[in-house]
Protein backbone atom coordinates (compact mmCIF):
# COMPACT_ATOMS: atom_id res chain seq x y z
CA UNK A 1 0.00 0.00 0.00
CA UNK A 2 1.54 3.16 -0.88
CA UNK A 3 1.70 6.17 1.36
CA UNK A 4 -0.41 9.67 0.76
CA UNK A 5 1.98 12.46 -0.39
CA UNK A 6 2.12 13.95 2.49
CA UNK A 7 2.77 11.18 4.13
CA UNK A 8 5.75 10.47 2.10
CA UNK A 9 7.23 13.76 1.34
CA UNK A 10 7.27 13.85 5.96
CA UNK A 11 8.75 10.41 5.71
CA UNK A 12 11.24 11.77 3.28
CA UNK A 13 12.16 14.55 5.18
CA UNK A 14 12.48 12.70 8.38
CA UNK A 15 15.04 11.08 6.21
CA UNK A 16 16.74 13.84 5.23
CA UNK A 17 17.21 14.95 8.97
CA UNK A 18 18.49 11.65 10.40
CA UNK A 19 21.23 10.95 7.47
CA UNK A 20 22.45 14.90 8.13
CA UNK A 21 22.18 14.11 12.09
CA UNK A 22 24.34 11.15 11.71
CA UNK A 23 26.81 12.44 8.90
CA UNK A 24 27.45 14.86 11.74
CA UNK A 25 27.89 12.80 14.36
CA UNK A 26 30.86 10.87 11.75
CA UNK A 27 32.61 14.01 11.01
CA UNK A 28 31.99 15.85 14.83
CA UNK A 29 35.56 15.27 15.65
CA UNK A 30 37.12 15.82 12.05
CA UNK A 31 39.38 19.04 11.38
CA UNK A 32 37.43 21.08 9.62
CA UNK A 33 40.04 22.50 7.17
CA UNK A 34 42.67 20.58 5.79
CA UNK A 35 45.18 23.90 5.90
CA UNK A 36 44.63 24.39 9.46
CA UNK A 37 45.45 22.62 12.89
CA UNK A 38 42.79 20.93 14.86
CA UNK A 39 42.53 23.04 18.22
CA UNK A 40 43.19 20.42 21.14
CA UNK A 41 40.48 21.26 23.65
CA UNK A 42 41.48 22.59 27.44
CA UNK A 43 39.71 19.65 28.97
CA UNK A 44 41.64 17.22 27.68
CA UNK A 45 44.91 18.53 28.06
CA UNK A 46 43.67 19.25 32.25
CA UNK A 47 43.09 15.33 31.64
CA UNK A 48 46.39 14.30 30.77
CA UNK A 49 47.64 16.45 33.36
CA UNK A 50 45.41 14.84 36.42
CA UNK A 51 45.55 11.65 35.41
CA UNK A 52 49.91 11.55 34.77
CA UNK A 53 51.76 9.11 36.95
CA UNK A 54 52.49 10.88 40.60
CA UNK A 55 56.16 11.33 40.97
CA UNK A 56 58.10 9.19 43.16
CA UNK A 57 59.38 10.77 46.64
CA UNK A 58 62.99 11.02 46.60
CA UNK A 59 64.88 10.94 49.46
CA UNK A 60 67.71 13.96 50.42
CA UNK A 61 70.74 11.71 49.64
CA UNK A 62 73.55 11.32 47.42
CA UNK A 63 72.69 8.26 44.87
CA UNK A 64 75.46 5.83 43.49
CA UNK A 65 74.81 3.37 40.78
CA UNK A 66 72.85 0.97 43.09
CA UNK A 67 70.48 3.59 44.45
CA UNK A 68 70.02 4.75 41.18
CA UNK A 69 69.06 1.28 39.73
CA UNK A 70 66.64 0.56 42.81
CA UNK A 71 64.99 4.19 41.98
CA UNK A 72 64.45 2.96 37.97
CA UNK A 73 63.20 -0.42 38.96
CA UNK A 74 60.74 1.59 41.09
CA UNK A 75 59.81 4.37 38.83
CA UNK A 76 60.36 3.50 34.59
CA UNK A 77 56.92 2.99 33.28
CA UNK A 78 58.77 -0.11 31.32
CA UNK A 79 59.25 -2.37 34.47
CA UNK A 80 55.10 -1.59 35.23
CA UNK A 81 54.12 -2.53 31.63
CA UNK A 82 56.69 -6.00 32.13
CA UNK A 83 55.18 -6.75 35.22
CA UNK A 84 51.05 -6.22 34.03
CA UNK A 85 52.10 -8.67 30.87
CA UNK A 86 53.03 -11.43 33.32
CA UNK A 87 49.93 -10.69 35.16
CA UNK A 88 48.22 -11.22 32.17
CA UNK A 89 49.64 -14.07 31.29
CA UNK A 90 49.35 -15.54 34.54
CA UNK A 91 45.47 -14.93 33.61
CA UNK A 92 45.65 -16.85 31.19
CA UNK A 93 46.73 -19.84 32.39
CA UNK A 94 43.68 -19.67 35.16
CA UNK A 95 41.38 -18.91 32.17
CA UNK A 96 42.18 -22.45 30.69
CA UNK A 97 42.62 -24.21 33.88
CA UNK A 98 38.27 -23.39 34.26
CA UNK A 99 37.53 -25.03 31.57
CA UNK A 100 38.35 -28.11 33.35
CA UNK A 101 35.21 -27.28 35.62
CA UNK A 102 31.52 -27.50 35.17
CA UNK A 103 30.23 -24.07 34.29
CA UNK A 104 27.19 -22.68 36.10
CA UNK A 105 24.38 -20.36 35.40
CA UNK A 106 21.19 -19.05 36.37
CA UNK A 107 18.79 -18.70 34.08
CA UNK A 108 15.12 -17.81 33.81
CA UNK A 109 12.84 -16.87 30.49
CA UNK A 110 9.25 -16.23 31.34
CA UNK A 111 6.95 -13.67 29.07
CA UNK A 112 3.26 -14.20 27.75
CA UNK A 113 2.25 -15.56 24.23
CA UNK A 114 -0.90 -15.37 22.61
CA UNK A 115 -1.24 -18.55 19.80
CA UNK A 116 -3.96 -19.42 17.40
CA UNK A 117 -4.20 -23.53 17.20
CA UNK A 118 -5.74 -25.17 14.37
CA UNK A 119 -8.67 -27.56 15.73
CA UNK A 120 -11.22 -29.89 13.93
CA UNK A 121 -14.22 -28.05 13.00
CA UNK A 122 -16.54 -30.74 14.49
CA UNK A 123 -15.03 -29.91 17.60
CA UNK A 124 -14.60 -26.04 17.36
CA UNK A 125 -17.15 -24.12 14.72
CA UNK A 126 -14.54 -21.94 14.08
CA UNK A 127 -11.86 -24.21 12.99
CA UNK A 128 -9.01 -23.10 15.46
CA UNK A 129 -9.00 -22.16 19.11
CA UNK A 130 -6.62 -18.78 20.98
CA UNK A 131 -4.12 -20.44 23.48
CA UNK A 132 -2.87 -17.48 26.31
CA UNK A 133 0.25 -18.41 27.86
CA UNK A 134 1.33 -16.58 31.18
CA UNK A 135 4.82 -18.59 32.47
CA UNK A 136 8.28 -17.93 34.43
CA UNK A 137 10.95 -20.94 34.19
CA UNK A 138 13.68 -20.33 36.57
CA UNK A 139 16.85 -22.86 35.93
CA UNK A 140 20.09 -23.86 37.27
CA UNK A 141 21.70 -24.94 34.44
CA UNK A 142 25.40 -26.83 34.26
CA UNK A 143 27.71 -27.37 31.26
CA UNK A 144 30.74 -29.93 31.95
CA UNK A 145 33.17 -30.70 29.18
CA UNK A 146 34.47 -33.80 30.73
CA UNK A 147 36.83 -35.07 27.74
CA UNK A 148 38.59 -33.89 24.74
CA UNK A 149 41.26 -36.38 24.06
CA UNK A 150 43.81 -33.64 25.27
CA UNK A 151 42.82 -30.41 23.96
CA UNK A 152 42.74 -28.64 26.87
CA UNK A 153 45.75 -29.99 28.62
CA UNK A 154 47.70 -28.65 25.21
CA UNK A 155 45.99 -25.15 26.01
CA UNK A 156 47.25 -25.24 29.38
CA UNK A 157 50.65 -26.19 28.70
CA UNK A 158 51.06 -23.33 25.72
CA UNK A 159 49.17 -20.74 28.45
CA UNK A 160 51.96 -22.39 31.12
CA UNK A 161 54.98 -21.41 28.77
CA UNK A 162 53.84 -17.90 27.63
CA UNK A 163 53.40 -17.03 31.12
CA UNK A 164 56.85 -18.42 31.92
CA UNK A 165 58.26 -16.47 28.61
CA UNK A 166 56.41 -13.30 30.07
CA UNK A 167 57.75 -13.80 33.51
CA UNK A 168 61.06 -13.85 31.79
CA UNK A 169 60.64 -10.57 29.89
CA UNK A 170 59.81 -9.05 32.87
CA UNK A 171 63.76 -10.05 33.94
CA UNK A 172 64.67 -9.10 30.65
CA UNK A 173 63.34 -5.33 31.47
CA UNK A 174 64.63 -4.78 34.34
CA UNK A 175 68.24 -5.78 32.57
CA UNK A 176 67.52 -3.42 30.16
CA UNK A 177 66.96 -0.76 32.56
CA UNK A 178 69.62 -1.28 35.03
CA UNK A 179 72.10 -1.47 31.85
CA UNK A 180 70.54 1.41 30.33
CA UNK A 181 70.90 3.56 33.82
CA UNK A 182 74.76 1.96 34.15
CA UNK A 183 75.32 3.58 30.77
CA UNK A 184 73.61 6.64 31.42
CA UNK A 185 75.60 6.92 34.73
CA UNK A 186 79.14 6.26 32.88
CA UNK A 187 78.65 9.23 30.57
CA UNK A 188 77.81 11.55 33.49
CA UNK A 189 81.01 10.43 34.96
CA UNK A 190 82.75 10.84 31.92
CA UNK A 191 80.72 14.52 31.40
CA UNK A 192 82.08 14.98 35.12
CA UNK A 193 85.60 14.16 34.40
CA UNK A 194 86.12 16.07 30.71
CA UNK A 195 84.94 19.33 33.40
CA UNK A 196 87.75 18.46 35.52
CA UNK A 197 89.77 18.08 32.96
CA UNK A 198 88.64 21.19 31.17
CA UNK A 199 89.29 23.10 34.47
CA UNK A 200 92.54 21.46 34.98
CA UNK A 201 93.45 22.77 31.22
CA UNK A 202 92.45 26.54 32.39
CA UNK A 203 94.10 26.71 35.32
CA UNK A 204 97.42 26.09 33.19
CA UNK A 205 96.46 27.80 30.83
CA UNK A 206 96.12 30.87 33.33
CA UNK A 207 99.51 30.03 34.90
CA UNK A 208 101.09 30.27 31.10
CA UNK A 209 99.35 33.48 30.75
CA UNK A 210 100.94 35.01 34.06
CA UNK A 211 104.08 33.28 32.73
CA UNK A 212 104.54 35.10 29.42
CA UNK A 213 103.21 38.65 30.54
CA UNK A 214 106.11 38.00 33.41
CA UNK A 215 108.55 37.47 30.67
CA UNK A 216 107.12 40.08 28.76
CA UNK A 217 107.59 42.51 31.36
CA UNK A 218 111.41 41.31 31.36
CA UNK A 219 111.84 41.70 28.19
CA UNK A 220 112.27 38.38 27.40
CA UNK A 221 109.28 37.64 25.59
CA UNK A 222 107.13 39.01 22.21
CA UNK A 223 103.76 40.39 22.25
CA UNK A 224 103.14 37.24 19.81
CA UNK A 225 104.04 35.07 23.00
CA UNK A 226 101.41 37.16 25.09
CA UNK A 227 98.72 37.17 22.60
CA UNK A 228 99.00 33.53 22.31
CA UNK A 229 98.96 32.41 26.09
CA UNK A 230 95.39 35.44 26.06
CA UNK A 231 94.21 32.74 23.40
CA UNK A 232 95.14 29.92 24.70
CA UNK A 233 93.48 31.26 28.16
CA UNK A 234 90.34 32.27 26.20
CA UNK A 235 90.21 28.87 24.42
CA UNK A 236 90.05 27.16 27.58
CA UNK A 237 86.99 28.99 29.07
CA UNK A 238 85.14 27.96 25.67
CA UNK A 239 85.75 24.66 26.71
CA UNK A 240 85.19 24.66 30.07
CA UNK A 241 81.59 26.29 29.02
CA UNK A 242 81.13 23.25 26.67
CA UNK A 243 81.95 21.01 29.06
CA UNK A 244 79.10 22.32 31.69
CA UNK A 245 76.77 22.09 28.49
CA UNK A 246 77.32 18.69 28.20
CA UNK A 247 77.41 17.61 32.14
CA UNK A 248 73.90 19.30 32.26
CA UNK A 249 72.85 17.44 29.31
CA UNK A 250 74.56 13.83 30.44
CA UNK A 251 72.28 14.47 33.27
CA UNK A 252 69.05 15.22 32.08
CA UNK A 253 69.39 12.04 29.98
CA UNK A 254 70.10 10.26 33.16
CA UNK A 255 67.07 11.29 34.92
CA UNK A 256 65.17 10.63 31.56
CA UNK A 257 66.89 6.98 31.75
CA UNK A 258 65.64 7.17 35.52
CA UNK A 259 61.95 7.40 34.42
CA UNK A 260 61.16 10.33 37.01
CA UNK A 261 60.06 13.95 35.71
CA UNK A 262 62.65 15.70 33.74
CA UNK A 263 62.81 18.75 36.45
CA UNK A 264 63.72 16.16 38.95
CA UNK A 265 66.52 17.50 41.41
CA UNK A 266 68.83 14.57 42.02
CA UNK A 267 72.35 14.71 43.53
CA UNK A 268 74.77 11.55 41.66
CA UNK A 269 77.69 10.14 43.10
CA UNK A 270 80.92 10.87 40.55
CA UNK A 271 81.53 7.44 39.07
CA UNK A 272 85.10 8.34 38.90
CA UNK A 273 84.80 7.26 42.69
CA UNK A 274 84.26 3.55 41.74
CA UNK A 275 87.58 1.34 41.52
CA UNK A 276 88.38 0.24 37.68
CA UNK A 277 86.39 -3.35 36.51
CA UNK A 278 88.39 -6.39 36.65
CA UNK A 279 89.70 -8.21 33.37
CA UNK A 280 87.00 -11.14 32.50
CA UNK A 281 88.48 -13.94 34.72
CA UNK A 282 86.77 -16.20 32.09
CA UNK A 283 87.65 -16.57 28.46
CA UNK A 284 85.01 -15.94 25.18
CA UNK A 285 83.76 -19.21 24.79
CA UNK A 286 83.13 -19.40 28.82
CA UNK A 287 81.28 -16.35 28.49
CA UNK A 288 79.44 -17.36 25.39
CA UNK A 289 78.39 -20.74 27.23
CA UNK A 290 77.26 -18.84 29.93
CA UNK A 291 75.43 -16.01 28.27
CA UNK A 292 73.34 -19.26 26.71
CA UNK A 293 72.26 -20.22 30.12
CA UNK A 294 70.96 -17.48 31.18
CA UNK A 295 70.67 -14.36 28.84
CA UNK A 296 66.69 -13.69 28.90
CA UNK A 297 65.93 -13.09 24.91
CA UNK A 298 67.31 -17.09 25.40
CA UNK A 299 65.24 -18.42 27.75
CA UNK A 300 62.18 -16.39 26.59
CA UNK A 301 62.80 -17.47 23.44
CA UNK A 302 62.78 -21.18 24.23
CA UNK A 303 59.81 -20.86 26.47
CA UNK A 304 58.42 -19.32 23.38
CA UNK A 305 59.17 -22.62 21.09
CA UNK A 306 57.40 -24.73 23.69
CA UNK A 307 53.94 -22.70 23.77
CA UNK A 308 54.51 -22.48 20.12
CA UNK A 309 54.59 -26.62 20.11
CA UNK A 310 51.96 -26.83 22.83
CA UNK A 311 49.37 -24.46 20.72
CA UNK A 312 50.29 -26.93 17.63
CA UNK A 313 49.80 -29.73 19.32
CA UNK A 314 45.90 -28.27 20.63
CA UNK A 315 45.03 -27.48 17.52
CA UNK A 316 45.78 -30.78 15.98
CA UNK A 317 43.20 -32.06 18.91
CA UNK A 318 40.63 -30.37 17.89
CA UNK A 319 40.23 -33.15 15.15
CA UNK A 320 39.05 -35.91 18.12
CA UNK A 321 35.53 -36.04 19.53
CA UNK A 322 34.39 -34.26 22.57
CA UNK A 323 32.28 -35.42 25.54
CA UNK A 324 29.99 -33.52 27.76
CA UNK A 325 27.17 -33.17 30.63
CA UNK A 326 24.90 -31.13 30.81
CA UNK A 327 22.04 -31.15 33.64
CA UNK A 328 19.64 -28.83 34.09
CA UNK A 329 17.07 -27.86 37.18
CA UNK A 330 14.25 -26.07 36.66
CA UNK A 331 10.59 -24.57 38.28
CA UNK A 332 7.93 -24.35 35.74
CA UNK A 333 5.36 -22.08 36.83
CA UNK A 334 3.18 -20.54 34.49
CA UNK A 335 -0.77 -20.66 33.66
CA UNK A 336 -2.67 -21.02 30.02
CA UNK A 337 -6.21 -20.21 29.01
CA UNK A 338 -8.00 -21.57 25.98
CA UNK A 339 -10.61 -19.11 24.32
CA UNK A 340 -11.10 -17.10 27.33
CA UNK A 341 -11.56 -20.09 29.89
CA UNK A 342 -10.33 -20.02 32.98
CA UNK A 343 -6.71 -20.26 33.60
CA UNK A 344 -5.01 -23.80 34.23
CA UNK A 345 -1.58 -23.49 36.51
CA UNK A 346 1.27 -25.58 37.19
CA UNK A 347 4.30 -24.49 39.78
CA UNK A 348 6.34 -27.89 39.55
CA UNK A 349 10.30 -28.97 39.60
CA UNK A 350 11.69 -30.42 36.38
CA UNK A 351 15.20 -31.81 35.86
CA UNK A 352 17.37 -32.99 33.11
CA UNK A 353 21.01 -34.96 32.08
CA UNK A 354 22.31 -35.07 28.72
CA UNK A 355 25.29 -36.57 27.98
CA UNK A 356 26.77 -35.22 24.36
CA UNK A 357 29.19 -36.42 21.89
CA UNK A 358 30.26 -34.54 19.50
CA UNK A 359 32.56 -35.87 16.14
CA UNK A 360 33.80 -33.43 14.11
CA UNK A 361 33.52 -34.07 10.25
CA UNK A 362 33.57 -31.29 8.16
CA UNK A 363 34.46 -27.69 8.92
CA UNK A 364 35.63 -26.06 5.29
CA UNK A 365 39.25 -26.62 5.98
CA UNK A 366 39.11 -24.22 9.24
CA UNK A 367 41.38 -27.23 11.45
CA UNK A 368 43.70 -27.56 8.38
CA UNK A 369 44.32 -24.03 7.88
CA UNK A 370 44.95 -23.29 11.65
CA UNK A 371 47.10 -26.65 11.64
CA UNK A 372 49.41 -25.44 9.00
CA UNK A 373 49.62 -21.33 10.74
CA UNK A 374 50.57 -23.11 14.13
CA UNK A 375 53.68 -25.15 11.97
CA UNK A 376 55.02 -22.32 10.70
CA UNK A 377 54.62 -20.41 14.23
CA UNK A 378 57.26 -23.37 15.76
CA UNK A 379 59.30 -23.09 12.88
CA UNK A 380 59.45 -19.23 13.17
CA UNK A 381 59.62 -19.61 16.76
CA UNK A 382 62.89 -22.15 15.81
CA UNK A 383 64.35 -19.51 13.64
CA UNK A 384 64.39 -16.87 15.87
CA UNK A 385 65.69 -18.79 18.70
CA UNK A 386 68.69 -19.71 16.65
CA UNK A 387 69.11 -15.60 15.34
CA UNK A 388 68.65 -15.46 19.22
CA UNK A 389 71.48 -17.12 20.21
CA UNK A 390 74.02 -16.01 16.93
CA UNK A 391 73.15 -12.29 18.39
CA UNK A 392 73.84 -13.04 22.08
CA UNK A 393 76.77 -14.88 20.95
CA UNK A 394 78.47 -11.93 18.41
CA UNK A 395 77.09 -9.17 21.33
CA UNK A 396 78.90 -11.59 23.81
CA UNK A 397 82.23 -11.61 21.84
CA UNK A 398 82.19 -7.34 20.87
CA UNK A 399 81.88 -6.72 24.71
CA UNK A 400 84.29 -8.87 25.86
CA UNK A 401 87.08 -7.35 23.15
CA UNK A 402 85.52 -3.97 23.96
CA UNK A 403 85.87 -4.70 27.79
CA UNK A 404 89.67 -5.52 27.38
CA UNK A 405 90.68 -3.06 25.06
CA UNK A 406 89.29 -0.34 27.23
CA UNK A 407 90.97 -1.41 29.67
CA UNK A 408 94.14 -1.36 28.01
CA UNK A 409 93.23 2.22 26.66
CA UNK A 410 92.78 2.99 30.47
CA UNK A 411 96.20 2.34 30.91
CA UNK A 412 97.73 3.76 28.26
CA UNK A 413 96.00 6.89 28.73
CA UNK A 414 97.22 7.23 32.29
CA UNK A 415 100.94 6.42 31.20
CA UNK A 416 100.52 8.83 28.54
CA UNK A 417 98.77 11.70 31.21
CA UNK A 418 102.31 10.59 33.94
CA UNK A 419 104.19 11.85 30.58
CA UNK A 420 102.70 14.70 29.77
CA UNK A 421 102.01 16.23 33.12
CA UNK A 422 106.55 15.75 33.51
CA UNK A 423 106.47 17.25 29.94
CA UNK A 424 104.59 20.03 30.76
CA UNK A 425 105.98 21.12 34.15
CA UNK A 426 110.02 21.22 32.35
CA UNK A 427 108.12 23.40 29.24
CA UNK A 428 107.08 25.68 32.68
CA UNK A 429 109.98 25.37 34.56
CA UNK A 430 112.79 25.98 31.04
CA UNK A 431 110.24 29.12 29.77
CA UNK A 432 110.33 31.18 33.22
CA UNK A 433 113.78 30.17 33.24
CA UNK A 434 114.03 31.58 29.31
CA UNK A 435 115.76 28.87 27.71
CA UNK A 436 112.34 27.35 26.65
CA UNK A 437 110.02 28.92 23.69
CA UNK A 438 106.46 29.76 24.68
CA UNK A 439 105.09 27.53 21.83
CA UNK A 440 106.92 24.37 23.31
CA UNK A 441 104.99 25.08 26.72
CA UNK A 442 101.17 25.35 24.96
CA UNK A 443 102.24 22.73 23.21
CA UNK A 444 102.87 20.67 26.15
CA UNK A 445 100.04 22.45 27.78
CA UNK A 446 97.44 21.15 25.25
CA UNK A 447 98.79 17.38 25.41
CA UNK A 448 98.16 17.64 29.34
CA UNK A 449 94.16 18.68 28.43
CA UNK A 450 94.01 15.55 25.64
CA UNK A 451 95.71 13.05 27.78
CA UNK A 452 93.69 14.01 30.93
CA UNK A 453 90.35 13.72 28.36
CA UNK A 454 91.71 10.41 27.31
CA UNK A 455 91.91 8.99 30.52
CA UNK A 456 88.10 10.20 31.71
CA UNK A 457 86.76 8.65 28.02
CA UNK A 458 88.89 5.51 28.50
CA UNK A 459 87.34 5.07 32.22
CA UNK A 460 83.90 5.55 31.40
CA UNK A 461 84.77 3.45 27.96
CA UNK A 462 85.88 0.52 30.49
CA UNK A 463 82.95 0.99 33.40
CA UNK A 464 80.46 0.83 30.19
CA UNK A 465 81.83 -2.13 28.54
CA UNK A 466 81.71 -3.93 32.05
CA UNK A 467 78.24 -3.46 32.46
CA UNK A 468 77.77 -4.09 28.82
CA UNK A 469 79.82 -7.38 29.06
CA UNK A 470 77.34 -8.37 32.01
CA UNK A 471 74.15 -7.23 30.50
CA UNK A 472 75.65 -9.53 26.98
CA UNK A 473 75.86 -12.67 29.78
CA UNK A 474 72.48 -12.23 31.07
CA UNK A 475 74.35 -11.34 34.54
CA UNK A 476 73.85 -7.60 34.78
CA UNK A 477 71.75 -8.20 38.09
CA UNK A 478 74.63 -8.73 39.95
CA UNK A 479 77.53 -5.67 39.89
CA UNK A 480 80.09 -5.52 37.46
CA UNK A 481 82.94 -7.05 39.85
CA UNK A 482 85.88 -4.33 40.83
CA UNK A 483 90.02 -4.46 40.69
CA UNK A 484 91.29 -5.65 43.63
CA UNK A 485 93.18 -2.66 44.79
Amino acid sequence: MSLPPRSSAAAAAGLSVALAVLSSIAHAQAPPRPESPWPIPARVGERALLESATPPALSRQRYDLPGLIDLAERSNPDTRAAWEGARAAAAAVGLVQSSYLPQLSLQAIGGFQRTPLAAPKDLVAEGYFISNTREVIPALAMKWLLFDFGQRDAKREAARAESFVANVNFTGTHQKIIFAVSQAYFELGAAHGRLRAAEAALRAALISQDAAKTQRAQGLATVVAVAQADRQVAQARYTVAQAEGALTIAHANLVATLGIPPDTEIEVADSSELAMPAIPSENVSSAIREAMTQRPDIIAALGAVDAAEASLKAERRAYYPTISLGAQVFQNAGSVSSDGKPYSSIDKTGEGVLLSFSVPIFDGGERSSRVSAALANVRAVEAQLDATRDAAATQVVKSYNTLTTSLAQYEAACAVGAAAHTAYEAALRSYKAGVGTYTDLATEENAVAQAENQIEDARAAAHTAAAGLAFAMGSIHTMPREASP
